[in-house]
């Protein structure tokens, strides 16, 4: 016989879920039977008559994997009622006049019905505790959280949204591959402006949000490199001409201590600050040679180059 302990219950909290915030007429006991993976102790707790009858895999061995899971099991629910929050705002569905059918059968009381569904997901019940104890065992749920939900894994934040909005499943999923799970918002939107999309149109989206993306990680790289440049160096004027600190620091990289030095490497200094338009690239390149040709003179470098140290490290 599997002896459950019940956990406190704080006075306003008595007869709530610890699941899910609505109205407890139920006692959840878990495990509901001995099980050797079972990471603590066996424990009672309130619980909804829904939530209750929620039936879970054995392999559901702490208190925290199984509210996900139940959290996870309402969201497929209820899935309608949310799908009512991501496609209207409270205001429109006033102006708008919607009704019956076209909100899923629930009429005025739609929003009402997704707030209730909103709230029953994102409670997130009150700290655990054995007469005035507290329960230590760690939540180590992993999963995926978008505005305020979290989702038992991305994979089910995608398909939620795919039956809630009615976004093409492949193009949304792809496009999280390119922008990452941290971007899933502009992914959505992305999905949302082309639900019914045709493969062709399909490829044309990725590999547009493809290069975007690519322009945007090398401009990044770019602008990382521009300020790993080094403080000490000085922009140096030679003859009205500005030689810049980062050509400067890119000749003392290569080894480039003289014009002659510098000529072969002509093409790869081009090729390196290409991003900066020909005429900027030019005109910085030219500073670099007519700084390098002026350190050709011993005098002119202890007179007027501030760099000189730098060059003998």
């Amino acid at each position: 016989m599997l002896n459950h302990t019940p956990i406190d219950i704080p006075f306003n909290f008595r007869h709530t879920c610890w699941f899910c915030g609505e109205p407890s007429s139920k006692s959840l006991h878990f495990p509901r039977q001995a099980s050797k993976t079972s990471q603590h102790t066996a424990l009672t707790l309130p619980a909804c008559r829904e939530c209750d009858a929620i039936k879970y895999p054995s392999k559901v061995n702490s208190i925290w994997v199984l509210r996900a899971y139940l959290k996870q099991a309402l969201i497929t629910k209820y899935t309608k009622h949310l799908a009512i929050g991501e496609n209207w705002t409270e205001q429109e569905l006033l102006e708008s006049g919607f009704s019956g059918a076209l909100l899923g059968g629930f009429g005025d009381s739609a929003w009402q019905m997704y707030e209730i569904a909103k709230q029953r997901i994102a409670f997130e019940g009150w700290p655990l505790s054995i007469d005035d104890l507290p329960f230590y065992t760690i939540d180590d749920t992993s999963g995926f959280e978008y505005n305020e939900t979290r989702f038992s894994s991305l994979s089910t934040c995608i398909d939620f949204f795919v039956a809630a909005t009615g976004v093409d499943h492949d193009l949304l999923t792809q496009l999280i591959d390119i922008v990452t799970p941290n971007r899933f918002d502009y992914a959505l939107k992305i999905a949302k402006l082309n639900k019914r999309v045709s493969p062709t149109r399909r490829n044309q989206i990725i590999e547009e949000i493809t290069a975007q993306e690519d322009e945007k990680r090398e401009a990044e790289f770019e602008r990382l490199a521009q300020s790993t440049i080094n403080d000490a160096i000085i922009d140096v004027e030679v003859s009205g001409t500005i030689a810049p600190a980062f050509a400067i620091q890119w000749a003392m990289e290569r080894g480039a201590k003289s014009l002659f030095e510098l000529c072969p490497l002509e093409d790869e200094y081009f090729d390196d600050f290409e991003h900066l338009g020909g005429a900027a690239a030019f005109a910085s390149y030219n500073g670099l040679q007519l700084y390098l040709k002026a350190r050709e003179d011993q005098a002119w470098i202890d007179a007027n180059d501030p760099n000189k140290d730098l060059w003998r490290e």
